[in-house]
Formats: C-alpha cells, structure tokens, sequence
C-alpha cells in the first residue's frame, strides 16, 4: 500500500521524461496539484496533456509564454510546496521560480557542473566519456547552475547509442525524483552548491538546421563511430553523395592504414567501406532520400557506388 503524500506537487515537464516520470510519480501517490505541459504551439503538448488526463490530474496551460499572467496567476493559487521539472525546452522567468515555497527542483541527464545544455547524451558518447550521470538540481535563473539534491553516476555502455542513454536515464531519473520527494515529505532536500571549474564541458544543441551534425571524414574511424552513435536515433549523423544527403545509422571501424583522401570510398565490393583521417569505416545502416532505409551494401549494390567516389562534410 502507498503511502499518504501531503506535500502539493507542481509538476513541469516534456515527453519523453515526463511520461516516464509522472507515470513513476503517481504510481508512488505522491501528491500532484497541478501538471504543466510545453507549450499549446509545441508538437508535444497533445502528449503530456493526454497522459495526464488520464490519470485525473490538473492541467494548467498557457499559450507561448511561461510569464503568461493568467498562467502565473493559476499556479500562483495552487499554493505549491514544490514543483519538480522533467525536461523543458523553455527558460523560466523569476516570477514563475518564485511562485512555490520551497523552490522549483529539476531532473539533467549529465554529471553537472559537465555537460550543462540541451543535449548531454550525444555529448558524452562523441567524446568518449566513460561515465555520465544524472542529477537533480534546485533551478535558478540560468540554466542548469543551481545548487545540486542528487546525483548518481553510471557506466557508459561500449555500445551506447543516444536512443539506449535517453531511455535508461529517464527511468533513472524517474526513481531519482521519487525518491527525492518521499524524502522531501518529512525533510529538507539538501543543497550543494555546484563547484564551477575552468573547462566544464558543454551540451549545445545539435540538428541539421545548425549544420552540426555532418560527418568530418578528416576525423578517425573511431570518433566518427562515436559521433553517428551519439547522433542515432533521434537526430542523426549525415553526410553528402553525388550532393544528396545520406544518413548514417550505424558503422563498424576497422583499424587499417591507408592513402586515399578521407570520405573517399574505400571499398564497394560486398561492403561498402569509407576511408577517414585514420582507419577505416564499414557503413552498416544508412537512408539516403526520404524513403530508402538499407545497409551498406544494398545501398552500394542498388546505386552503384564506385571506389574513389567521395563522401563530403557538406
């Protein structure tokens, strides 16, 4: 039997993690006052409000804008505790984080101070990090500098993808809230200021808009690798053939010396195999165009891929 939870709960959050975490929240009966979805323009409001509809909860709304007056005006009424955020694509105003009695509280897939921004699970698999974390932090005007609750740290996985990483972490943190808040019903959460050191490692965003995430064949096999498995599913690795984008889904290095220009194709023949600045790259899932998912191989055989051919950075 769960316990009685009296502590009012302002829940804040956007799909994925916070379907995980509000499913582990009510679950636990942690008392939730009130659910604030993204934005109503967003592609993901329908989500959250649907799942929270469901489970008989509060929803409050607002257009565009978190310092909306009369969204401020009904969380302000609620007279929350506490709220909690899983995932946010929004900067919170000062009006909004002063409006509970004991703060705003939120979950970061990374070892923070590391890896402070929008996008921690690509960023530790392209650099090859050992080891990440997730961390649940007091909010504060900036983003992800606030004083630290928890933080639990784990193994990267050899074969981590960013797809694996954003999956375990969200229940990860799902149990790291719960336990936070049952901890928060007779306590005060604890506070420790995070330590600023020179050379923290960034998380910026990544897309195609931004042209960030096209492959560098000057790069070695390896980094490369690391670069469409921090990349997959979500977003994506790319490169361009005969000036049309392909999408790089999975690969294996191969530790072989060359002397063919990086990007050229290496090999076609039962394979398909690109040479970079060091090794090697079998090319084993990859789109080209809208439609035509396939392997490397298939892809070589139905477009007649040529050895010498170039893969390009843009």
């Amino acid at each position: 039997m769960n316990k009685t939870y009296k502590k009012k709960i302002l829940f804040i959050g956007m799909p994925d993690m916070a379907l995980v975490c509000l499913h582990k929240l009510v679950e636990k009966g942690i008392n939730i006052i009130g659910v604030v979805p993204p934005a109503k323009t967003d592609s993901t409001n329908k989500l959250l409000v649907n799942t929270a509809q469901t489970y008989g909860l509060n929803i409050i709304q607002y257009d565009e804008n978190l310092n909306e007056k009369d969204f401020l005006h009904k969380i302000r009424v609620l007279n929350a505790d506490l709220a909690v955020v899983a995932s946010y694509n929004k900067k919170f105003p000062k009006e909004l984080l002063a409006l509970t009695r004991d703060g705003f509280i939120n979950l970061h897939p990374s070892k923070l101070p590391d890896y402070r921004g929008a996008n921690p699970y690509s960023h530790v698999i392209i650099n090859g990090e050992k080891e990440s974390a997730i961390t649940l932090h007091f909010m504060d005007e900036n983003f992800d500098t606030g004083d630290i609750v928890s933080q639990y740290r784990f193994k990267i996985k050899d074969n981590e993808t960013m797809g694996t990483l954003f999956v375990r972490t969200n229940e990860m943190c799902a149990t790291m809230l719960y336990e936070a808040l049952d901890y928060y019903e007779t306590k005060e959460l604890p506070r420790t200021p995070q330590k600023e050191q020179k050379g923290c490692k960034k998380a910026p965003s990544l897309s195609f808009e931004k042209r960030n995430t096209f492959i560098d064949w000057n790069n070695s096999a390896e980094e490369i690798e690391r670069f469409i498995r921090g990349l997959n599913p979500f977003i994506g690795a790319v490169t361009k053939y005969k000036n049309n984008i392909l999408r790089i889904n999975s690969a294996k290095v191969i530790n072989k010396s060359h002397k063919m220009p990086p990007g050229s194709i290496f090999d076609c023949n039962n394979t398909l195999k690109i040479a970079c600045g060091e090794g090697i790259l079998e090319l084993e899932s990859l789109q080209y165009g809208a439609y035509f998912l396939s392997t490397g191989k298939d892809f070589s055989d139905r477009i007649r891929v040529k050895k010498g051919e170039m893969l390009k950075s843009e």
